[in-house]
């Protein structure tokens, strides 16, 4: 039981509630915007499909620099650990959190 929420639902009963909500036919429109949708996509394109190889992927791991992260953000992974200069309490505070 979660705190302030009361006791759960026994499993019968939650069973009958979803099988109440997913068993009665839906009946809606979806509205004019969707055929205002679909006829403005309609001009698009498929795109042509792309086979990646693995020759391919292959190709980019060799090419990719063993320093660099994932991504389009240029930032090394190197560690902040390997370069105690750059903040050298802080790694204190890493090594012995609880002041010891």
């Amino acid at each position: 039981m979660v705190s302030g929420m009361g006791p759960a639902p026994n499993q019968a009963d939650t069973v009958a509630f979803w099988r109440s909500l997913w068993s009665e036919p839906v009946n809606h429109s979806e509205g004019s915007w969707t055929e205002v949708v679909a006829s403005q996509c309609a001009s698009i394109t498929p795109m042509d499909l792309v086979v990646i190889t693995p020759d391919d992927v292959a190709v980019a791991v060799r090419m990719a620099p063993n320093w660099k992260r994932p991504g389009l953000d240029p930032g090394p992974t190197v560690s902040r650990r390997s370069q105690p200069e750059v903040a050298p309490k802080s790694l204190h505070y890493w090594d012995h959190p609880f002041g010891s």
